[in-house]
């Protein structure tokens, strides 16, 4: 796996240029120099496929090889040149997908005095990206090992606490206030402690992965520093915490949909061109403009390099608030595994924090000799139903906490919670600086 995955049998479309691109694929074929092959090379998107929530489609590709090579023929009949609004023509070694994408947008622009149609890539979301190993231990590009992989980066795996930590035996009395804080996230887990909370689909009851954990540690956190608000949950991240911006997307419309007035988004996707993903962007230009969104800036801070300033999306778009991780020393610096850029907003705790988590048999990734060669491997633990863990998902989720607390429906909205909060934080410190925040962390 790469930085940058994504779904390569899938190309998306806004939906009123689809018929435009289906088009273009259908003259292509015309170039299509598969010996004696007629299968068709994509299939037409219905359904499901068809989103209007998102104002996108999704095209499901059945030869991207093919594809790239027909529209390659397509474009060059239509006067491209090899080089296009900066970018040269990939070569047949490179990722079909980008051949695909990059033939489209010449093909149409040699036609239409550089106008494109807006396409775009499936790409894959997860929760901690990249792995210690610089040469990403299995024959990748190293660097941040892969987004949606099942490893913890500079934020290390969680870990069993001895016995139930105190603060689990005096909780904060539950009041609800009416403030709605949605969570796009993994599946949660049963727990005593998180009764009532929350609303959203059934509990997981036996997990098996660390990973699955995640939404139910998040969770923890907001009922720990917000007790008044109702979470409202929204699974998309799998067994191994990873997703298609797809259904991501199409979470967070959903979200929005519910009437939040708070959204956590814990989980990160990576662009080889720095460009938000399209999908993620459609989705978040739909939501109420007074939803305050919360997104975690990533886990890669350790690498070496440019690698640790590599922006990460959603947090690095323009409206959201994005979170890097303070440091356990208290003092003011961030973790060593929060990554650097002038993209990220604040910084809250993020080392060495306590929350909810899963009882029982545990399988947990662990890298053996940290930054050497090996691969990581998983290896069970025992929980108690509570655990100790770190990562900038855990900085956000306080962040949520804090503007969700601040907020009184009808008086104090969450935007102006936020606000305020930041006022605050920031004064006597000169920007662009992230700002970090001083909020309770046990």
């Amino acid at each position: 796996m790469t930085l940058t995955q994504q779904r390569l049998d899938e190309v998306i479309v806004a939906l009123p240029h689809l018929e435009t691109v289906l088009r273009a694929f259908d003259v292509a074929r015309k170039w299509d120099d598969r010996p004696g092959d007629a299968r068709p090379l994509y299939k037409d998107p219905e359904g499901a496929d068809r989103s209007a929530a998102l104002g996108l489609a999704r095209i499901a590709v059945t030869d991207m090889t093919g594809l790239a090579a027909a529209l390659e023929g397509w474009a060059d009949s239509e006067g491209a040149g090899p080089v296009f609004h900066g970018f040269p023509r990939p070569g047949a070694d490179a990722d079909p997908l980008d051949r695909v994408l990059w033939n489209l947008r010449a093909g149409f622009g040699a036609q239409y005095c550089n106008w494109t149609p807006t396409v775009g890539k499936n790409r894959v979301v997860g929760w901690v990206p990249g792995r210690q190993n610089p040469d990403g231990g299995d024959g990748g590009d190293g660097g941040v090992g892969g987004v949606g992989e099942v490893s913890h980066g500079g934020g290390k795996p969680p870990r069993a606490l001895q016995s139930v930590p105190a603060w689990a035996h005096d909780l904060p009395a539950r009041r609800p206030t009416g403030v709605q804080v949605g969570v796009v996230d993994t599946r949660m887990v049963a727990h005593d402690s998180l009764s009532g909370f929350w609303v959203g689909p059934d509990e997981i009851r036996r997990p098996v992965h660390a990973e699955q954990g995640h939404a139910t540690f998040i969770a923890g956190l907001l009922r720990r520093h917000a007790p008044g608000a109702t979470l409202q949950m929204r699974p998309v991240l799998d067994k191994d915490a990873a997703a298609t911006v797809w259904d991501a997307a199409l979470a967070i419309v959903e979200a929005g949909q519910a009437g939040i007035d708070v959204l956590n988004l814990s989980f990160v996707c990576y662009t080889a061109d720095a460009h938000a993903p399209m999908v993620l962007t459609a989705a978040l230009e739909r939501l109420d403009p007074d939803t305050v969104v919360v997104a975690a800036a990533g886990n890669h801070g350790y690498l070496p390099g440019a690698d640790r300033r590599k922006a990460a999306w959603p947090a690095a778009s323009p409206d959201v608030i994005a979170v890097g991780a303070l440091s356990a020393r208290n003092d003011g610096q961030p973790a060593s595994f929060s990554p650097d850029g002038p993209w990220i907003d604040v910084l809250a705790p993020g080392e060495n924090l306590e929350s909810t988590f899963m009882d029982g048999t545990v399988q947990v990734w662990e890298d053996p000799d940290g930054p050497g060669p090996a691969k990581p491997e998983r290896r069970p633990q025992e929980f108690n139903g509570y655990a100790m863990w770190s990562g900038t998902s855990f900085s956000s989720a306080l962040v949520s906490a804090a503007i969700a607390e601040r907020t009184v429906p009808g008086r104090v909205p969450a935007r102006k919670a936020w606000e305020d909060l930041l006022t605050e934080a920031a004064a006597g410190q000169a920007r662009p600086a992230p700002v970090p925040l001083t909020l309770p962390r046990d």
